[in-house]
């Protein structure tokens, strides 16, 4: 347990936020099986301040489970502040900590100055940093990579820096910008970083399994662990994780048969969230992962990816899996 600010993080995992996967249906959908926080989207300060339909969508809603962080990125400090005034007024829109984005390495968000651009250019940061966390009533917390490239590799230095602004939590995805997310983390850069910092820490990159997660959690010492592509698909990662820190067991492997019915229930949601036509449109990317690692789904995660156009559509291929007795 640890605290953000006054918000109170009773576990271990935190649920990464992924632009077009963690909306409100993957929010809802995730946080039974363990999850101890959860970001929405990342968040454009300037779709805030013109009302972008679109970026109002992305916003926290009131079924959302809490504690949930909002997500805001941009690429100047007097946009990002204008943004947190529109947003705490809005009557309606609830949340407990407020997240900047300082990682996202995407081009698109980086060339606008946005992301982990921020990174380049301290003095900068750290002015944007007091101005947000003044501006905000809500703590702030970010997420950041160990710097732009190999050469500028500067996370260690800012951490503490970024800390005496009133940051009230670190998270470090352990790579650079320019390794977008290839290669491997840089776990060999993180011994024992919580003792740089008196804020909590959580710790990002290449959890995919327990032991991905116990591992970042001895080198680094880190309070958490974010999960961000290792869920997708596969929510029995974030129970494994969440049970192993609070009773020291290991979870044996999830079944085909429980990722039938969990890709049932997360369709379900998602259909209710953005309608049939969006929602299957997302899942054809995102529900072949559910079958990912069993033998003998290709050909069905096939018809998922290429065939699928309806919610019947999937459920009639789940029910074909299931009759086919492959567990």
């Amino acid at each position: 347990m640890y605290k953000i600010g006054n918000v109170e993080i009773t576990g271990k995992v935190v649920l990464a936020p992924m632009a077009g996967i963690t909306s409100y249906a993957y929010r809802v959908f995730m946080a039974p099986f363990g999850v101890s926080l959860t970001v929405t989207e990342m968040i454009s300060d300037c779709g805030i301040i013109y009302n972008n339909e679109e970026t109002l969508n992305y916003l926290p809603q009131k079924g959302d489970p809490r504690p949930i962080a909002l997500q805001l990125f941009g690429g100047e400090s007097e946009t990002l502040v204008k943004a947190i005034q529109k947003i705490e007024a809005m009557p309606n829109v609830d949340y407990d900590i407020l997240d900047l984005n300082l990682g996202c390495p995407v081009p698109k968000v980086t060339k606008n100055n946005g992301g982990s651009a921020w990174l380049k250019d301290e003095e900068r940061l750290l002015e944007m940093l007091r101005a947000v966390v003044k501006a905000s009533t809500k703590p702030v917390s970010v997420k950041i990579r160990i710097g732009w490239d190999d050469s500028s590799i500067n996370f260690k230095q800012l951490m503490p820096k970024i800390e005496q602004t009133g940051v009230k939590m670190i998270a470090v995805h352990l790579r650079t910008t320019k390794q977008l997310y290839g290669g491997k983390a840089r776990y060999d850069l993180g011994e024992n970083l919580r003792e740089l910092i008196q804020v909590p820490l959580v710790i990002s990159g290449d959890i995919f399994t327990l032991d991905d997660a116990i591992k970042a959690l001895e080198i680094t010492k880190a309070d958490g662990v974010m999960v961000a592509r290792g869920s997708m698909g596969n929510p029995h990662l974030i129970k494994q994780i969440d049970h192993y820190y609070r009773t020291g067991e290991k979870l044996p492997p999830v079944t085909l048969h429980d990722q039938i019915n969990y890709l049932r229930e997360f369709a379900r949601l998602l259909v209710l969230e953005k309608g049939e036509k969006t929602a299957i449109s997302n899942l054809r990317g995102i529900a072949s992962h559910f079958l990912s690692g069993f033998a003998h789904t290709k050909q069905y995660r096939i018809k998922i990816s290429q065939t699928m156009t309806t919610l019947d559509d999937l459920n009639q291929i789940l029910d074909e899996i299931h009759d086919s007795h492959l567990f």
